[in-house]
């Protein structure tokens, strides 16, 4: 039932009506100087959460031009997903100036919202889309000079070679056919002869302007991407670039971007890929042409893009573990570290079962629960390592309590946690107990929780399992039997 409410929700999301979503989206301003010109959109996610940022870029447009032709803002909205649309203005490749401009959006994004700098994901059309490749080779290729590090980008419709592009140019110019192909072919050789000289005396200068370079006989910029996920987008219906622009795929970008796929791959890089559209591509005008965001089928790139940044999903999530649910007792499922407490140093997921008298304060089941951790890689679990995260943990619920529940300062303490190594339980690697001492946000009155903490021998070798038992009570309480009964249920699957 609930993945096919997830279907349902995508397919309604996708629907979404643009003008309706465009009431999400919020102009920021990134550089007071210029308010006009130097601002991005951003749509938030339904949730609130951000477990990526998804930035769109564009040239020789608005920001606003993004909304009424692409649904993947809308898509990213149902999966706690930031999308940031901005605008790269008259700019056909990443030089000093687009390079700069898009760090500076980047930084103030960074900022503004508190974001992960190792989860963005940069997409760009046309010339944007060449921007955010090199962009993206440049942030690999010297971290520390860039404000993020994105896992994936992608292109749509992008030219990948600047020196391809002016030959591009000369052959449209030539050939004389389509009308607004040969404008923009004299318009893009002009620019380009004009910032960087003639292609074929300037070659090194175009070349490192450029994500790729098809005449290198060596491995050029794209080596910097052997770490990211790349996709380039085209509509390759071949029939109608003959019928209707006399073009052969020699007369397109594909060639060049096929290539540039090609030798990523043979790199070692298994996440590169050449999209064809699965539609063809069509303006928000009705206008049918190759050059539109339409190309890019938006629910498979955002699932894309969720894939490769491990983006978690409590709907999908599937446990290699069995955590009994007992009779009358709630869940909850969320990734590790929760937005209310990013300084956490592990990731993974944290999986809870609340008593059903958790929430009340008259009942005997207040505030006694348990809760795993399925970690990510194999840290080093110790006492202080548990300590330091399960203070973060309880201070950033308690702070996320404050304002809904209207706590007065006077009531707020600082969280005490207090955890050493006791001897070993059956079925533990380690066992450790302890004390929180914190306030109880339900009823504001200082509490103290008792931990009895069992790490597991996770068996596929790359996870690290962690299981809380957590109540007030004390340890002759028959909360604790119930605890220590789902301890004793848990179990790995084999």
């Amino acid at each position: 039932m609930m993945k096919q409410w997830i279907v349902l929700f995508s397919i309604f999301i996708l629907f979404f009506p643009r003008f309706v979503l465009s009431q999400f989206s919020e102009k920021i301003v990134f550089n007071s100087k210029d308010s006009a010109n130097d601002y991005y959109l951003a749509v938030r996610s339904l949730s609130g959460n951000i477990q990526a940022v998804q930035v769109l870029l564009t040239s020789f447009n608005p920001p606003e031009f993004v909304l009424a032709e692409s649904k993947l803002q809308n898509i990213a909205y149902g999966n706690d997903m930031l999308t940031i649309i901005a605008s790269m203005g008259p700019s056909l490749c990443a030089d000093s100036p687009s390079v700069d401009r898009l760090s500076q959006i980047l930084q103030h994004v960074v900022t503004h919202f508190s974001a992960d700098t190792s989860r963005f994901v940069l997409g760009g059309f046309m010339y944007a889309g060449t921007t955010a490749l090199r962009y993206t080779e440049l942030c690999y290729e010297n971290p520390s000079r860039y404000p993020v590090l994105p896992k994936a980008v992608f292109a749509i419709n992008s030219p990948v070679d600047l020196v391809g592009l002016a030959r591009w140019c000369e052959a449209e110019i030539k050939k004389d056919y389509h009308s607004g192909d040969v404008g923009d072919a004299k318009f893009i050789l002009d620019v380009l002869t004009k910032k960087y000289g003639p292609y074929k005396e300037n070659a090194e200068k175009y070349n490192q302007l450029s994500p790729f370079s098809k005449d290198s006989q060596s491995r050029g910029n794209e080596e910097f991407l052997k770490q990211a996920a790349v996709r380039l987008y085209f509509d390759t219906d071949i029939s109608w670039q003959l019928q209707n622009r006399r073009n052969s795929y020699y007369d397109t970008y594909m060639p060049d971007a096929s290539e540039m796929v090609k030798r990523m791959l043979l790199a070692g890089n298994n996440e590169a890929e050449f999209v064809s559209s699965k539609q063809p591509g069509m303006r928000s005008t009705g206008l049918r042409s190759p050059y539109a965001w339409s190309v890019v089928d938006e629910v498979d790139c955002i699932q894309w893009i969720k894939k490769e940044l491990k983006i978690f999903n409590p709907q999908t999530y599937s446990p290699k573990y069995l955590l009994p649910i007992p009779k009358g007792w709630q869940t909850e499922v969320f990734a590790l570290p929760p937005d209310f407490a990013k300084q956490i140093s592990l990731k993974g997921v944290e999986d809870l079962r609340f008593f059903a008298g958790w929430g009340d304060p008259n009942s005997e089941e207040h505030w006694s629960y348990a809760f795993l951790w399925s970690l990510d890689g194999k840290p080093d679990i110790e006492a202080r390592l548990l300590q330091d995260n399960l203070k973060i943990l309880y201070t950033g619920l308690i702070g996320r309590n404050i304002v809904p529940r209207k706590i007065p300062k006077e009531k707020i303490f600082p969280v005490e946690v207090n955890i050493q190594a006791v001897k070993t339980v059956a079925g533990d690697i380690k066992t450790f107990a302890g004390t929180v001492h914190m306030l109880d946000y339900i009823n504001q009155m200082p509490m103290i929780l008792n931990l009895r903490i069992h790490v597991k021998d996770c068996p596929d070798q790359i996870h690290s399992t962690i299981l809380f038992e957590v109540s007030p009570k004390q340890a002759d309480h028959p909360n604790w039997l119930l605890l220590d009964q789902l301890n004793k249920d848990f179990n790995f699957v084999r």
